[in-house]
């Protein structure tokens, strides 16, 4: 895709989201294809422990009564990873309720549960639950890092609602007790095809810095390389557990490198979750790939964040970009300054929206 492409297509993601559906296998050489490979979303992660117990089954369950009264009639397939007995795939509306399934499983059965909104079973979709945990016995091994649950909405519903996404982003993470997490936008990738689309998820991070990168299933597996107390991505919400809070300095420092003007802070229960800016960014590499809303936060958390990542994507067939060494890497650390650019980035901070009573949430810590 060339840049007048990447110009209209930013074109169109300012006149409506629901049509900046991309093509599938966009960027493979035997591409493209006729179903949606990728959809933009504003998406949150959570990462949490015990999905095998049914405490933390209820919770999810909890979680997706919460989404399910938003997304309903946007619904239409189920998708089940390694079910112990029935269909991978129903259509929504004749699915059994998750918590009915989830009641049925045993400990040692995997849960791995997603709702999508696409039109054909293979369409991505602006809409998503996906929740995917370990197996009791993974878990009692401390096997494969934490279990993750991914959520999202389509743009508009964000506009049109402020306030929604981080009532359920924190309640959520509320629920699940996250060890951390991250909210802003994504491209939510075909399910059962998510290998041919990420290319088209490599080219476009290259050209907005503000999207999210990676799979939650595959990352929450980064067992040796930190995930339980290191997180992946800053981003509009950015969830931290208390352990992580005093690693970077605790509150006061917190509340010094992010001022509540442009940051809130709630609370979330087992950590807090800080919210930069009145809504998400994009940050298009061509205006402005580091917006001072998103780098502060990645400095003033850089003690808590994964430092090296090898690969985010499968290895290329073709050519074709992927996230794998240091493209992976760099998109890691797209936010980094230098320590002595930081006063400017502050300064640039005073331009940016700031917060609003209508775009925070009522309770934020103070």
């Amino acid at each position: 895709m060339d840049n007048s492409k990447v110009g209209a297509f930013m074109s169109e993601w300012e006149k409506s989201h629901e049509r900046c559906m991309l093509p599938g296998a966009m960027l493979m050489k035997y591409g493209p294809e006729d179903y949606v490979g990728a959809a933009i979303a504003v998406r949150g992660t959570l990462y949490f422990k015990n999905s095998h117990t049914a405490e933390v089954r209820e919770a999810l369950c909890k979680c997706f009564d919460a989404y399910e009264a938003i997304a309903k009639q946007h619904l239409t397939w189920l998708w089940r990873e390694e079910p112990p007995e029935g269909p991978e795939k129903f259509a929504y509306t004749k699915a059994p309720a998750m918590r009915t399934m989830l009641k049925k499983m045993d400990e040692d059965d995997h849960v791995g549960f997603a709702y999508t909104g696409g039109g054909k079973p293979q369409d991505a979709s602006p809409w998503l639950f996906f929740a995917s945990g370990l197996r009791a016995w993974q878990a009692k091994l401390g096997w494969n890092g934490l279990d993750s649950l991914r959520f999202s909405v389509p743009r508009e519903v964000v506009e049109e609602n402020p306030g929604l996404f981080q009532e359920l982003f924190v309640e959520f993470a509320r629920l699940l007790k996250a060890q951390h997490g991250h909210a802003g936008f994504a491209l939510n990738l075909s399910l059962p095809r998510r290998q041919p689309n990420e290319p088209t998820e490599a080219f476009m991070v290259s050209k907005m810095a503000g999207l999210d990168a990676g799979s939650a299933g595959l990352i929450a597996g980064w067992y040796e390389q930190g995930i339980n107390d290191h997180i992946v991505n800053i981003g509009w919400l950015t969830a931290i557990n208390h352990q992580m809070v005093e690693k970077v300095g605790g509150r006061m420092s917190l509340d010094s490198e992010l001022p509540r003007d442009w940051f809130a802070k709630y609370d979330y229960g087992n950590g807090i979750v800080i919210q930069a800016g009145p809504e998400p960014e994009i940050a298009p590499v061509e205006l402005d790939a580091r917006p001072s809303i998103y780098v502060l936060p990645a400095m003033a958390l850089r003690d808590v964040r994964m430092t090296e990542v090898e690969n985010l994507h499968d290895g290329s067939k073709d050519g074709e970009p992927r996230l794998t060494g240091l493209a992976a890497q760099r998109w890691l650390e797209r936010f980094d300054v230098p320590d002595d650019d930081l006063l400017r980035f502050k300064a640039k901070l005073l331009s940016e929206p700031k917060l609003t009573s209508r775009t925070t949430l009522p309770r934020s810590l103070e």
